[in-house]
């Protein structure tokens, strides 16, 4: 399926739970990231789920060139850019609506939910928590088990 029926899905998805407006981003004409803009408790915020394209074109090739059974001269990596892009978005597609799922059954909020995602114009939340080594995360204080 093409991405871009995969990203519209994706849309669809985030309408129902009170999206007000989505933006694709694009690099060499392919989908890198869809951002979204939802209104929780009076404020706005701006969700940025990228698609790691590349990470998957790269283990889509790995797995092919172990495998013994399959010829490997004439294949490479580029040539699973097509198939990447399907399956990067495929599975951004499956989580969006799980979170979805999870939220309309109150199991998390949209927050919890995105919370990796939320956007700041520069950094997704996640970003800037791996630049400072996750610093902010909270260490376990004991050993126990919950």
């Amino acid at each position: 399926m093409p991405a871009s029926t995969t990203i519209a899905r994706i849309e669809g998805y985030l309408a129902d739970c009170g999206v007000s407006g989505t933006t694709k981003e694009f690099s060499n004409g392919q989908p890198v990231a869809l951002s979204f803009h939802i209104k929780l408790d009076g404020r706005d915020y701006t969700i940025r789920l990228p698609a790691n394209v590349e990470a998957v074109q790269t283990a889509l090739y790995n797995d092919y060139m172990s495998s013994r059974t399959r010829p490997r001269e004439t294949t490479t990596r580029e040539s699973f850019l097509d198939q990447a892009t399907k399956t990067a978005w495929k599975l951004q597609q499956d989580w969006v609506q799980v979170q979805m799922s999870l939220i309309k059954l109150n199991q998390v909020d949209f927050r919890q939910a995105f919370l990796a995602y939320f956007w700041d114009g520069e950094q997704t939340f996640y970003e800037q928590l791996q630049a400072s080594k996750f610093k902010q995360l909270p260490q376990s204080t004991s050993n126990s088990q919950p």
